[in-house]
């Protein structure tokens, strides 16, 4: 048998390795529908100039604001032209640098939808709470809270929803170890 050569970049770590092998992947272009470039509108009001980038797809745009201009801006939507009567859901994505909290609001009424993206450090992930506008914020912020550490200001119940009260960790995370057992 002969010996097989290594791998090209098998002598990099893995921080210097490309994060994918193969061509290049083109984004699929953001493209909003009618009633998306509708709710856009309404969300880009609401959100005015704390806004720092936006885009969507289908019937769905979205806003990125700072985390100090989040109830603001959620109050503009809640009351404002877009009349967010509901907060669908919170959901949130660790991209190790940061952490990406989601926010997504929905008007029956009116028929829009809008989405608020919040990045938090993942050294001090810390946002102010939405329980003082929608009281079902509470149990999304305990649910992020529990699998990714994010501290909601304001919250007054972050007890465990998923886990268990003494759980060490956050699995949502990707340093999480989840592979890091022994058997027994």
């Amino acid at each position: 048998m002969s010996e097989q050569e290594p791998q090209a970049g098998a002598d990099k770590t893995p921080a210097e390795r490309p994060a994918r092998h193969g061509p290049p992947v083109a984004e699929a272009p953001q493209v909003l529908d009618a009633r998306g470039q509708a709710s856009a509108k309404l969300l880009a009001q609401a959100a005015g100039a704390h806004a720092l980038a936006s885009g969507g797809g289908h019937d769905t745009p979205w806003v990125r604001v700072a985390s100090e201009h989040l109830v603001d801006v959620a109050k503009r939507l809640r009351d404002g032209a877009f009349g967010a009567q509901m907060l669908h859901l919170i959901a949130a994505v660790d991209y190790e640098e940061r952490i990406e909290v989601n926010y997504l609001f929905l008007s029956a009424t009116k028929g829009h939808t809008g989405q608020v993206k919040v990045d938090v450090s993942p050294d001090a992930p810390e946002l102010p709470s939405l329980t003082g506008l929608w009281t079902a914020a509470g149990w999304f912020e305990r649910e992020t809270h529990d699998l990714f550490g994010v501290v909601f200001e304001g919250n007054p119940d972050l007890s465990p929803l998923l886990l268990y009260e003494g759980f060490e960790g956050h699995p949502g995370l990707r340093s999480y170890p989840f592979n890091d057992y022994q058997e027994w």
